[in-house]
């Protein structure tokens, strides 16, 4: 089979779409370190970039127009999506941005250009302590200790 037996129909969130020509960005996250007299420094590896994916797709036929609702509601949902690329198959991202073009000369037809991130995982979210409450409650033990004097002789001010 052929390459061309092998392309996919194009898609976002299940809406469909047609590709006129897409560019896949992606690379290696860098951290460059240079150091005062020193004519050597150092790039530390952190990790694969986020693949990033530039479309342009189009919409043509007698419904096009409700098509092209479909497909600009579908690029402003929240969160992540699948994106289906005749090439690429299928990725999760989350659209950056987009733009549609219709012209009066081209009736029936619509452009897109779309731009896209690969969506990845959030990675060990921190939870950090409620220390306003934690204070607070010391505080409260503290007064409670004072006005029981227990406090006194025990290091602590009335």
């Amino acid at each position: 089979m052929s390459w061309r037996g092998r392309l996919l129909p194009a898609s976002f969130r299940g809406v469909p779409f047609h590709v006129d020509e897409s560019q896949t960005g992606g690379g290696r996250r860098v951290a460059p370190h240079e150091y005062p007299k020193r004519n050597t420094g150092y790039s530390e590896d952190m990790g694969r970039r986020l693949r990033s994916y530039r479309v342009r797709g189009y919409i043509v036929g007698s419904n096009y127009d409700l098509q092209m609702r479909l497909l600009q509601l579908a690029l402003e949902a929240d969160g992540a999506g699948l994106l289906l690329l005749p090439t690429q198959g299928i990725v999760e991202v989350v659209c950056q941005s987009f733009s549609s073009n219709e012209t009066r000369e081209e009736g029936g037809f619509v452009t897109f250009d779309m731009d896209f991130i690969e969506a990845g995982q959030a990675v060990g979210a921190v939870s950090a302590p409620d220390t306003g409450s934690a204070v607070g409650d010391v505080a409260g033990q503290a007064e409670e200790a004072v006005k029981d004097g227990n406090a006194l002789g025990k290091g602590m001010a009335p």
